[in-house]
C-alpha cells in the first residue's frame, strides 16, 4: 500500500477536473489518473460485443457474443434479469428501464458498467428495436470503454487549459473575424468587471475608448494582413462602472491548424495603470531632487568623466563667484580658478582615477575658509557636495583649551573623577580615583565602570544605562583591587545625545566608608528580634524592598513563607519558655541553611521568612528542600524530644515587578496551600492555585470512573516508510473526552493516572483495543500494518505485564510481530536487572520493542546492547534542533544501523526534514507531515481513500 500526505485541491468552473497538488518537488496529477492508468492497463484483453435478441415475453435467444466468456449466459433468462445481473449497483434501476420499454414496445439505449468475469469493470452502451408485429426485440451490447477513456483525455486537457487562461492575471480573449468576443478569460472580471455573459457576442470595440478606436482598428488591420508586431499597443478599456483602465495589449492571429485559415485574432492584455503612474512618479521625484539640491546648506556640483560641469546649484555657483547657468558645461578647472592646485583638486582627481568615494577636510586657499567634502564617485563620474567649515574649526580650537584648563582642574581635586561613555567603558579618571579603588589609571581606563563595583550594574551610582539627569548623592559599594569594599556617595551627570539616548557619564566619588559603618551598626540594634537575634519585620521588609529595587535580570526575588506545623502544641503543653528555646533552635537552623546574601527573618510567633535570590523556580525548591530538611530532625529542649515540621509557601518576581506587601501575601497564600496539601511540603505560589487545585481534584475523583464510563478513546498517527514512502503501522495515542472538562490534555491525566494507581488498568485497556482495532483494520484492507503502544513505567514493574500482552495478542488474533512497545529510558534503567527480565520475556512472545524519545534522556550504549530493542525512536524536538543534513543525526541512525536497529524519527513536519532524513536513511517517519493523530473512524477512511494510492512524497 502506497502512501502520500494530504493533498490541496483547486477547483473552476463545474466542468474542470479535480486537479491534486502533490508536496513540494513532486507533480500534479488528475485524480481520475489513477483509474486511466488501471483501465489502459487491460486494454489488451478481449472487450465485451454481443448481439442479441428476445421473443415477445422478454426472454433472451442465443446471443452471437465475442467477449471471451466475459459475460454469462443470456439465453433462456428475462432481458432484464440479465442486465441486473451484470450491471452491478444499478441494474435494479436500468433493468426497471428495460422492462418499461419492453412493455411499450419502443427503442432504448443504455449506458451500463458491467462486472467482467474476470474481475473487470467495462462501459458498455447497450440497444434494442422492438422486431414487427410484436414479436419481440433486437440490440447489441457494445464495448465503449476506450470511447470513454479518450472523451476523459480530452475533456481534462479542455480543463487544463480553461483552468490556466481562467488564473491567468492578463486579460486574454478571443474575437473571430467579424471583431466580437468568442471567449474571454475570468480576469476580465476581476480587472474590468465584466462577466463573460455581458461580452461574449459584442464587439470588442465597443469595449474602447472612442479616442482609442482608430489606433486600435489599424493596428488589427496590420495583424490580419500578416505583419508582426512585436511590440504592445497601449489602449483604454472601459471598466462596467464607467472608468476606463489603461492596458498594454499584445494581438497575434488564431490559424486553424489544417485549413491554414485565420480564424479570428488573440488579444493578450495587461494593466499598465501602475506603470504609467510610476513614471509620472520618477519624473516627479527629478524635479524633487532639483528643488532638493537648491535648498540644502551646502554646495553641490556634478562633472562627467571629462571634468565638465552637469549640473551645479545656486551655493556652488556663487561659493567660487559665478553663474550658475552659464558654468553648466564648462570644464571644472575653468570656472574654479585655484581649484586644480588646491589640496580639494588633488582628491578631486585621486577619486576619478579610482573611482572610490571619499570624504575629508581641507583648507581651500583660493577662498580662505575650511571646508568639509563628500565626493561621490560614479561610473559617468562625481558627484560633490561641500561645506564652510570655518565657524566650527575655530569652536572646536576653543573647546581644546577648555579641555585642558578643565584636566588641570580635575587632576587636583580630592574627590575621585570618572568619565563614562555609552557603553559603560571607562575613558578617564583622576588620581583620586585611582587612590580611592587601589587600582592604576591603565587599569581602568579601557575596562567596564562595573568592574570596580560590588554590585555591577545593579544600582543607580555610575549606571550609564540608567537615562538620568543630574543626580546627587547617590550611594554606592566599590571593590577595592585589595578586596575590601569601599562605601562612597556619587554625584553624577548623564548627557543624552539628539535622541535622547546616554552617551557619557560624568562622576564626582568621595569614600564614606566610615559614616556607612556607623549606620549599620545602629541599623542593626533596631532591627533585630529579641528572642532569635533574627531580623524582624521592618528589617525583612525593607531588605526585600531593596531586592526589589535592584536592576538585576538574570535572578527572582524569592521569599519563603515558614510556618512551623505543631509549634501550638508545643506552647500550650510545654510552656512559653521551651516554645522560646524551641523557636531559638529553629532560627538557628534556618540561618545554617542560607547561603551568602540570602537572610531569615522572624516575624513573630512560629512565622519565619527566608529571603532568597533565586535563578528560578528549580534553586528556589532547592532551598525549600533543604529547608524542610533541617526541620524534620527532632528538636531537644528541656530534657525533651520535639519534632514539628514546617509548610513553606513560595513567591517569585523579577526586580520591579511587584511590590513588598504583594510578595509577602503571595507567599502566605501558598503557604496556606501547602499546610493543605499535608505536612513537610512547599508550594510556589500561583495566580490560578485555587482554580487548579479544584481541578485537579475533579480529576482525580472522576479518573477511576473514566475508563468504565467509555470516556477513553484511542487515536492513531500513521507511520510511514521514508524508503518507499508506504504505510508501515500506526502509533496508538490515548485520549480522555472529559464530560465538564472536554478533552483533558495527555500531559495532564496519564501522571495523574501514574501517581494514582490508575495507569496499568489503562495501559491494559489501550494494549488491548490498539491490538484489536489494527487487526480489524488489517483484515478488511488486506494489510500487514503494526502497531505501536506505549508502556509506562509502573507497568514495566509490574509483574503481569508480560500476561496481559499475551492476552491482547490471544483475543485479537493479531501476530506478535505486529505489535510493538514503546518504552521510555528513564522507565528501563530505574531497575536495570528487572527491566532485562521483563523485556526478554515480551520479547519470547515475538513482539518488537522500541526506544520512545531516544536522544532526550540518558542515550547511553551500554543498555543499547544489553536490553533487547529493535527500534530507536528519535524524539521530535531532537530532529528540529539536528537536521540531518548536519551530519549528527546521520551518525546516530549509521550508529543504529551497525546495532541492528531500526530508526523513527517522530515530529515530520516539512517536506525538507523529510528528504534530510530519507538522505540519511531514517528507516521511518511520523508527524503532520504526512498525517495527524486520528480516531479509528478517520484512520479508515484515510486507509480508504489515501492509503492506496502511490506514494508522491519522494522529493
Amino acid at each position: 500500500m502506497s502512501f502520500r500526505p494530504r493533498p490541496c485541491r483547486l477547483s473552476s468552473h463545474d466542468h474542470f477536473q479535480h486537479v491534486e497538488r502533490c508536496p513540494p518537488g513532486g507533480a500534479f496529477t488528475s485524480r481520475g489518473s489513477n483509474r486511466m492508468n488501471r483501465e489502459h492497463s487491460s486494454s489488451n484483453e478481449p472487450v465485451i460485443h454481443l448481439v442479441w435478441s428476445a421473443n415477445a415475453e422478454g426472454l433472451c435467444e442465443p446471443a452471437v457474443e465475442r467477449s471471451a466468456g466475459l459475460l454469462p449466459d443470456m439465453a433462456g433468462m428475462p432481458l432484464a434479469a440479465w442486465v441486473m445481473q451484470v450491471a452491478g449497483e444499478n441494474g435494479t434501476a436500468l433493468a426497471q428501464e428495460i422492462g418499461n420499454a419492453l412493455s411499450a414496445q419502443r427503442p432504448f439505449d443504455l449506458e451500463l458498467d458491467i462486472a467482467c468475469g474476470n474481475g473487470q469493470r467495462r462501459q458498455a452502451l447497450m440497444t434494442g428495436l422492438p422486431r414487427p408485429g410484436g414479436t419481440g426485440f433486437t440490440g447489441a451490447l457494445v464495448d465503449v470503454t476506450a470511447h470513454r477513456q479518450a472523451l476523459d483525455q480530452t475533456q481534462r486537457s479542455a480543463a487544463t487549459l480553461r483552468l490556466m487562461v481562467d488564473n491567468a492575471t492578463d486579460l486574454i480573449a478571443f474575437c473571430g473575424m467579424d471583431g466580437r468576443y468568442i471567449d474571454i478569460s475570468s480576469s476580465f472580471t476581476r480587472t474590468l468587471g465584466w462577466t463573460a455573459a455581458q461580452l461574449i457576442g459584442q464587439p470588442a470595440i465597443t469595449f474602447v475608448h472612442p479616442d482609442d478606436h482608430a489606433n486600435c482598428n489599424a493596428e488589427l488591420t496590420r495583424i490580419f494582413s500578416g505583419e508582426p508586431r512585436p511590440d504592445a499597443m497601449e489602449l483604454r478599456k472601459r471598466r462596467i462602472d464607467g472608468g476606463h483602465v489603461t492596458l498594454g495589449s499584445k494581438t497575434s492571429m488564431v490559424i486553424d491548424p489544417v485549413s491554414g485559415e485565420c480564424l479570428g485574432a488573440v488579444f493578450v492584455s495587461r494593466d499598465i495603470t501602475r506603470e504609467k503612474e510610476m513614471l509620472h512618479r520618477l519624473e516627479r521625484m527629478a524635479e524633487q531632487n532639483r528643488t532638493l539640491l537648491e535648498s540644502i546648506d551646502d554646495g553641490f556640483f556634478s562633472v562627467n568623466e571629462n571634468w565638465e560641469i552637469v549640473y551645479a546649484n545656486t551655493r556652488a555657483a556663487a561659493f567660487v563667484g559665478v553663474d550658475r547657468d552659464e558654468a553648466i558645461g564648462k570644464v571644472v578647472w575653468d570656472v574654479a580658478a585655484g581649484l586644480a592646485e588646491s589640496t580639494i583638486g588633488e582628491h578631486l582627481r585621486a577619486a576619478m582615477a579610482s573611482r572610490a568615494s571619499t570624504s575629508f577636510e581641507a583648507f581651500y586657499d583660493p577662498v580662505g575658509v575650511w571646508v568639509t567634502e563628500r565626493i561621490y564617485a560614479h561610473e559617468d563620474g562625481l558627484s560633490v557636495f561641500f561645506h564652510d567649515i570655518s565657524e566650527r574649526v575655530a569652536r572646536e580650537k576653543h573647546i581644546r583649551e577648555s579641555e585642558r584648563r578643565f584636566r588641570e582642574t580635575i587632576g587636583i581635586t580630592p574627590a575621585g573623577y570618572v568619565l563614562v561613555n555609552g557603553d559603560g567603558i571607562v575613558e578617564d579618571v583622576n588620581p583620586a580615583l585611582c587612590q580611592l579603588s587601589g587600582h592604576a589609571r591603565e587599569d581602568l581606563v579601557g575596562a567596564p565602570v562595573a568592574t570596580i563595583l560590588a554590585d555591577g550594574e545593579a544600582s543607580n551610582a555610575l549606571n550609564i544605562r540608567l537615562p538620568g539627569r543630574h543626580v546627587h548623592a547617590l550611594e554606592t559599594v566599590l571593590v577595592h583591587r585589595l578586596g575590601h569594599r569601599v562605601y562612597a556617595l556619587v554625584n553624577q551627570t548623564i548627557e543624552l545625545d539628539a535622541a535622547g539616548r546616554p552617551c557619557s557619564l560624568t562622576a564626582f566619588i568621595t569614600d564614606i566608608t566610615d559614616r556607612k559603618h556607623a549606620e549599620a551598626r545602629l541599623e542593626e540594634l533596631a532591627t533585630r528580634d529579641s528572642l532569635t537575634g533574627l531580623p524582624n519585620r521592618a528589617w525583612i521588609n525593607r531588605r526585600v524592598g531593596d531586592m526589589l529595587g535592584q536592576p538585576r535580570n538574570e535572578t527572582y526575588t524569592t521569599v519563603f513563607f515558614i510556618d512551623l506545623n505543631r509549634f501550638k502544641e508545643v506552647n500550650d503543653s510545654m510552656g512559653h519558655a521551651t516554645g522560646d528555646r524551641l523557636l531559638q533552635q529553629v532560627g538557628q537552623r534556618l540561618q545554617a541553611c542560607m547561603r551568602p546574601g540570602d537572610v531569615v527573618a522572624r516575624l513573630g510567633g512560629d512565622e519565619f521568612v527566608v529571603a532568597a535570590s533565586c535563578t528560578g523556580r528549580d534553586a528556589a525548591s532547592t532551598i525549600a528542600e533543604r529547608l524542610l530538611g533541617a526541620l524534620k530532625t527532632p528538636f531537644h529542649a528541656d530534657g525533651l524530644e520535639m519534632r514539628v515540621g514546617a509548610s513553606i509557601g513560595i513567591s517569585l518576581a523579577k526586580p520591579g515587578a511587584a511590590s513588598t506587601e504583594l510578595l509577602f501575601q503571595h507567599a502566605d497564600t501558598a503557604m496556606y496551600q501547602a499546610k493543605a496539601l499535608g505536612n513537610g511540603s512547599f508550594q510556589f505560589f500561583e495566580p490560578e492555585m485555587c482554580i487548579a487545585a479544584t481541578r485537579r481534584l475533579r480529576l482525580e475523583a472522576s479518573l477511576h470512573r473514566a475508563l468504565e464510563q467509555g470516556q477513553f478513546e484511542v487515536h492513531y498517527q500513521p507511520r510511514v516508510d521514508l524508503r518507499s514512502m508506504q504505510l508501515r503501522g500506526v502509533e496508538a495515542l490515548l485520549r480522555w473526552n472529559h464530560p465538564e472538562f472536554g478533552r483533558v490534555p495527555p500531559l495532564e491525566f496519564i501522571p495523574l493516572a501514574e501517581e494514582r494507581g490508575h495507569i496499568c488498568a489503562i495501559g491494559q485497556w489501550v494494549l488491548g483495543a490498539a491490538c484489536r482495532d489494527v487487526q480489524r483494520l488489517n483484515e478488511r484492507f488486506g494489510l500487514a500494518l503494526h502497531v505501536s503502544v506505549n508502556v509506562s513505567a509502573r507497568q514495566l514493574r509490574s509483574p503481569g505485564l508480560v500476561a496481559q500482552v499475551g492476552q491482547a495478542l490471544g483475543a485479537s488474533g493479531m501476530p506478535p510481530a505486529a505489535l510493538e512497545l514503546e518504552l521510555t529510558e528513564s522507565a528501563l534503567i530505574e531497575d536495570l536487572d528487572q527491566s532485562v527480565a521483563v523485556l526478554r520475556g515480551l520479547k519470547a512472545l515475538g513482539v518488537r520493542l522500541s526506544i520512545d524519545d531516544f536522544g532526550t534522556g540518558y542515550s547511553s550504549l551500554s543498555y543499547l546492547k544489553r536490553f533487547p530493542i529493535d527500534v530507536l525512536k528519535l524524539d521530535r524536538s531532537f530532529i528540529t534542533e539536528n537536521p540531518a543534513s548536519d551530519g549528527f543525526v546521520r551518525a546516530l541512525i549509521d550508529m543504529a544501523h551497525v546495532l541492528d536497529l531500526s530508526v523513527v524519527a517522530e515530529g515530520i513536519e516539512s517536506a525538507a526534514a523529510m528528504a534530510a532524513l530519507r538522505d540519511a536513511s531514517c528507516d521511518e517517519g511520523q508527524g503532520y507531515l504526512f498525517a495527524r493523530p486520528m480516531p479509528l473512524r478517520e484512520l479508515e477512511d484515510f486507509v480508504a481513500h489515501e492509503g492506496g494510492r502511490p506514494g508522491a512524497c519522494s522529493g
